[in-house]
């Protein structure tokens, strides 16, 4: 009973952290789109709406990934095992996640690249979850793109024993390296829009087939 209890109240202590760390997070956006709607509403010349619009869209684009993010969490905190692990074919998985970023790599003008192994060499045997694994690529993409330089390259690359995603970003310190994976964290003076959750969940799909993130 004991130890029932004491799941009972993990459990529930994580669902109320979640609870306030999504509301607070929720909170911000929604203000940010009311004010938007508001400027849209209130604009007089064509090009003035057009460009309300613009940032109406970009709004409701970051408010849609950032529940997006909430959602796959919120289902991972309650997960402890694969259900139904199954052999990953990996070349399905790279095709959706790539297609997820396109539009975000498109505007930035980067090439997304996706190097295998060679011939006859299998790259990264795993049993897992096709649906989390397209998940954890597409944030590990999506990142990469994001804070790559206009015009470069994001390459995503397979061997016997790891996959890594790769840009021509600048290092990050370690003190900052040290916090990835703290949710809703992001560092101060970002260009780009985010959540602070896509490390987080790469963190607990990794685990979850038995991979590491380095």
């Amino acid at each position: 009973m004991n130890g029932l209890f004491s799941r009972i109240e993990a459990m529930l202590a994580r669902e109320r952290r979640f609870t306030d760390d999504a509301a607070h997070e929720l909170r911000t956006p929604l203000a940010v789109l009311r004010a938007q709607w508001d400027v849209l509403k209130r604009a007089t010349g064509e090009a003035e709406r057009q460009q309300a619009a613009a940032r109406l869209d970009a709004g409701m684009d970051r408010m849609d990934r950032l529940v997006t993010q909430m959602l796959a969490l919120s289902r991972l905190e309650t997960t402890d095992s694969l259900p139904q692990p199954r052999p990953v074919a990996w070349p399905a998985i790279v095709e959706q996640a790539m297609s997820d970023v396109l539009p975000l790599a498109e505007r930035r003008h980067i090439e997304l690249d996706c190097l295998w192994p060679p011939h006859g060499q299998p790259a990264l045997p795993l049993q897992g979850d096709a649906d989390l694994l397209t998940v954890l690529l597409r944030n590990l993409l999506d990142n990469a793109v994001r804070y790559a330089d206009d015009g470069s390259t994001v390459t995503l690359r397979f061997d016997a024993s790891r996959l890594a995603v790769e840009n021509d970003g600048t290092p990050l310190p370690e003190d900052i390296r040290t916090r990835l994976g703290e949710r809703f964290h992001r560092v101060a003076g970002q260009r780009e829009s985010g959540s602070g959750l896509g490390v987080s969940i790469v963190q607990r799909i990794a685990k979850l087939h038995g991979l590491g993130l380095s």
